[in-house]
């Protein structure tokens, strides 16, 4: 009974012995190494619609074990490049082998039309006194990666302006949006609450444009007439801008205004980037009341 006891405990610590080395085996030539990841170049310039196809050409994965892997290359991520050019980003790849294992390769993407979101705005910034007014809801946003984001648009400043019933007064905000690659465009704006009279409502002008927000690219020509739309003084009054080109469609018998009348301050650098404001007064000869109109001018 003794001699067997002996015998068992000896084939136990055969097994044991033996299984360790197996599984120091099995461990030893586990695959734990990802593929390894190549570029021909070390950027890529493509338009913001090239497919995922046309962003892997050119990338090769090559694992240890299983050899080319290229065919299970896909896009990882693409983000926005801290500090870089504004059409300059990092895109990462990721390709996979047999055991699971990942390697990744990152390299400079150039988009050639990329451009930051832009705000769209079709009326002027001026409210009544004692109304909520739900700010957000006047912009859209309109991004050449994602389209439509106005829905992810926040507020930051002076949050006075989101109260039940904000007080006269003037308040400024900067409207902030991240699209999906990571860029943050901002867009700092000032609005205008105005005492809600009968006054106001009946005997000021107002300075129409047919739009609230240009984008101008750094060096281009502009021409702060060229957005001015009407006048509203007693009624809708057409500008005369003296000459016939820009007079073309507006009826004959429709009332008129000489563009002298409209008093333009800019403070646009169309060499330098950065958000301007165009400010458009006009005072009424009827009335003696005046008003502003501002465009916001934004130079890439």
């Amino acid at each position: 009974m003794k001699k067997a006891r002996i015998i068992l405990g000896i084939l136990c610590a055969v097994i044991m012995v033996g299984g360790g080395l197996y599984i120091r085996n099995v461990q030893k030539n586990k695959d734990v190494e990802g593929p390894v990841l190549q570029a021909e170049t070390a950027d890529i310039t493509v338009s913001i619609k090239a497919s995922d196809q046309k962003l892997i050409q050119g990338v090769s994965a090559v694992d240890d074990v299983d050899g080319d892997v290229s065919d299970t290359i896909l896009i990882e991520d693409v983000e926005k490049k801290e500090n870089g050019a504004p059409n300059e980003f990092l895109i990462t790849y990721a390709a996979f082998d047999q055991a699971n294992n990942t390697g990744t390769l990152t390299r400079t993407l150039y988009y050639t039309d990329y451009e930051q979101p832009h705000f769209i705005l079709e009326q002027p910034l001026r409210f009544p006194e004692n109304k909520k007014v739900s700010l957000l809801s006047y912009f859209q946003v309109e991004d050449c990666i994602d389209g439509d984001i106005s829905v992810f648009v926040t507020m930051e400043g002076s949050k006075e302006i989101l109260k039940e019933e904000p007080q006269k007064g003037y308040y400024d905000v900067t409207l902030k949006v991240t699209n999906s690659v990571g860029d943050t465009a901002e867009l700092p704006i000032q609005v205008e609450i105005y005492e809600d009279s009968y006054e106001e409502q009946t005997m000021r002008p107002k300075v129409a444009l047919n739009q609230y927000i240009v984008y101008l690219k750094q060096g281009q020509e502009f021409d702060p007439n060229s957005y001015l739309d009407y006048v509203q003084d007693g009624g809708m009054m057409q500008i005369d801008f003296g000459a016939e080109e820009e007079n073309e469609g507006v009826p004959t018998s429709s009332p008129k205004i000489d563009i002298s009348r409209i008093r333009i301050e800019s403070a646009v650098d169309i060499s330098t980037k950065g958000v301007y404001s165009v400010v458009y007064s006009y005072t009424s000869e009827k009335t003696g009341y005046d008003c502003n109109t501002r465009l916001i001018v934004v130079v890439e």
